[in-house]
């Protein structure tokens, strides 16, 4: 395959094309789910296609295929560049792209366990055991439940006209279980799940009973939690909320594409405060493991460690090879493409908060009434507006330095630049998140990450349905 890259390569060269890259993912996966007792899903599948970009002058084309044999490329190749020409006429900015030093290199990601050599009946016991043992907890108070299997193994070969020659393999793993519970009118969730850049140990490593028993335990103990406050309170975010948070309200905002289109209200602020002094912040491909992490992007840039805020200061932004030549900066490896049929766009991996040096304990002694959110789900960003919002499955009162009772529906919104500076206390606890989350952008989605130490912010709107 890699040869056929190349060739199609020097092809796309000969037609006098500024700039192309040639793109071949080969993927397989496995996707398993039980749904209130019942098989719900079981997918096996694989897949193999090549994308190919053109620049031609200032304009980008864009093909894909499964026809990987030198027809199918010559094929694909004309349609790329009938595409440049066609879009010429309408070009506002002409594309460029940052030239590098090109990488050639093959890679695999460290597994033990080559989730492909394992058998279904082997993964839907692990599933099975997710859900019952949920279920068998929760028992007369179930509303619902899941639970699911998944893996994949992605190899992507990226040859491009500056002599890039990347082929790089990553295999992820997945497990998790969901139960919603009820009282009356009242219902609840818990949820638990490990994810990891790995093979079938993840899976074996983890005592799927225990995991189904914690997340029916959770969602049994929401039942009886008081209704979250509502107004504006001290807050303290778990690792799980910041890593959503950072991911949702800073992370996009910090790439590249984004700023150049006008829609981040980081547009502008290289090297100005923009949070408080305690707060450094790095998206970083390179975290053994992670479920974010990768050695080379969509376009065989080497992922590395990113500076986006050092001590307050805004430093940097993730960026591809068109980015960066935009922008007149270095291309760290931030593109990123779903699949052979999508293009490589700014995406984030691993993105977190770095840890200070208080403890939980000191971040609550000075609050009289505040709320500690817990358990990290989702989060909604409108990155021209700098307005988010993030959800936390549980929370806790905090009256008089103590920590107190648990909390049920619980969620913060507020500006991200406010919140950002009003973070006056992070905690030497630190962890990274192990959700397996994929991250939407552009119709695309991607395994991203993130994390963080426990986090405090001044003020914060908090939705609950009472007042204190």
């Amino acid at each position: 395959m890699r040869d056929a890259l190349r060739w199609v390569i020097d092809q796309a060269r000969a037609a006098g094309v500024s700039f192309a890259d040639a793109r071949a993912v080969e993927g397989a996966h496995t996707s398993l789910r039980r749904q209130d007792g019942k098989t719900d899903r079981l997918a096996q599948g694989s897949s193999l296609g090549v994308g190919l970009r053109v620049l031609l002058e200032g304009a980008w084309g864009f093909s894909s295929t499964a026809a990987t044999d030198r027809d199918g490329l010559r094929r694909c190749l004309g349609t790329a560049i009938d595409m440049a020409k066609a879009s010429q006429a309408r070009v506002i900015e002409p594309g460029v792209m940052a030239e590098v030093e090109p990488t050639v290199d093959e890679w695999v990601s460290p597994f033990e366990t080559d989730p492909r050599s394992v058998s279904v009946d082997r993964k839907m016991q692990i599933v099975r055991v997710l859900e019952d043992t949920a279920l068998e907890r929760a028992a007369e108070a179930t509303a619902n439940s899941s639970s699911w299997y998944n893996d994949s193994t992605t190899r992507e070969m990226v040859c491009n006209t500056q002599g890039a020659d990347v082929d790089s393999t990553i295999v992820r793993t997945s497990l998790g279980v969901r139960i919603t519970t009820r009282d009356g009118d009242v219902r609840q969730r818990g949820y638990e799940h490990k994810s990891a850049l790995g093979g079938f140990e993840i899976a074996e490593r983890t005592d799927p009973a225990e995991l189904g028993a914690k997340a029916a335990d959770t969602a049994l103990m929401l039942l009886k939690a008081d209704r979250a406050p509502s107004g504006k309170f001290p807050v303290i975010l778990h690792p799980s909320i910041v890593g959503v948070f950072i991911h949702e309200a800073l992370g996009h905002n910090a790439e590249a594409d984004l700023v150049i289109a006008g829609d981040s209200i980081l547009e502008g602020k290289l090297g100005t405060q923009v949070a408080s002094d305690l707060v450094t912040v790095v998206d970083d491909a390179t975290i053994d493991g992670s479920w974010g992490s990768f050695k080379y992007d969509s376009e065989g840039t080497p992922g590395r460690r990113r500076m986006v805020i050092e001590n307050g200061t805004l430093k940097g932004l993730m960026h591809s090879l068109e980015t960066a030549a935009r922008l007149r900066m270095e291309p760290n490896g931030s593109a990123r493409a779903e699949d052979y049929g999508s293009r490589p766009i700014v995406r984030m991996s691993n993105t977190i908060v770095l840890p200070g040096t208080s403890t939980l304990e000191e971040l609550a002694k000075d609050i009289d009434l505040g709320v500690l959110l817990e358990g990290g789900e989702w989060g909604y960003v409108m990155t021209a507006k700098g307005q988010y919002t993030c959800h936390a499955g549980r929370g806790r009162l905090i009256r008089n330095g103590e920590i107190g009772p648990p909390l049920r529906d619980v969620s913060v919104a507020g500006m991200i630049l406010d919140t950002l500076r009003d973070i006056d206390g992070l905690t030497e606890e630190f962890e990274m998140l192990t959700m397996g989350g994929m991250c939407g952008k552009n119709g695309q989605s991607m395994p991203t990450n993130g994390g963080g130490p426990y986090v405090r912010v001044k003020e914060l709107v908090v939705g609950g349905q009472e007042r204190i």
